[in-house]
């Protein structure tokens, strides 16, 4: 549960190297190109196909920010703010364990700026939102992202399949950030 009385329309997130805001329809076409098989291997969501692919979840992102429930942001380069980087959330705000989530685009990929960015989201969380803790899923194949939650302390707590709707199976290992460690 949020903290105090704070729109998610209204949060902006700024790290050295990014600026974090919420997610708009400017997003729809970087979104479109960079979310692609690559990207979406270890993914829930299958790869966007085109800019109607994307379309939906933007505008369910906007709706989970305007009744504070979803934090979808988009990473833009501090340097340049029109240079799109990736998308991370938190989900699920309302409840005792919001979910984090992040993808970087693949021009971006090996330059820390996942880590950067939900650590930053982290600490935003530890800041603003009453929590047990937050989750953040990955893929047990998939040790970059793995390695986020395990810079920040974080705790493997449960281990599962789940089938995508493309009919992938992921490997899931879910871990647990406390916001005390953070």
């Amino acid at each position: 549960m949020l903290r105090r009385d704070i729109q998610l329309l209204d949060v902006e997130i700024v790290t050295e190297r990014l600026i974090l805001r919420p997610i708009d329809l400017i997003d729809l076409e970087p979104i479109a190109r960079e979310f692609d098989e690559e990207i979406t291997r270890y993914m829930y969501p299958p790869p966007a196909r085109s800019a109607m692919d994307v379309a939906p979840f933007i505008a369910n992102s906007i709706e989970g920010l305007s009744n504070n429930t979803n934090l979808q942001l988009v990473a833009n380069l501090a340097e340049n703010s029109e240079q799109f980087v990736g998308c991370l959330g938190l989900h699920r705000v309302n409840t005792p364990t919001p979910e984090l989530g992040v993808w970087i685009a693949k021009g971006f990929h090996r330059q820390g700026l996942g880590l950067e960015a939900i650590e930053a989201l982290c600490g935003w969380a530890a800041d603003e939102i009453e929590c047990d803790y937050l989750r953040y899923t990955v893929d047990r194949e998939n040790l970059p992202s793995r390695r986020i939650p395990e810079n920040l302390g974080g705790e493997i707590e449960d281990e599962y399949d789940r089938i995508t709707p493309d009919g992938r199976t992921l490997n899931i290992v879910e871990y647990r950030i406390y916001p005390e460690t953070i």
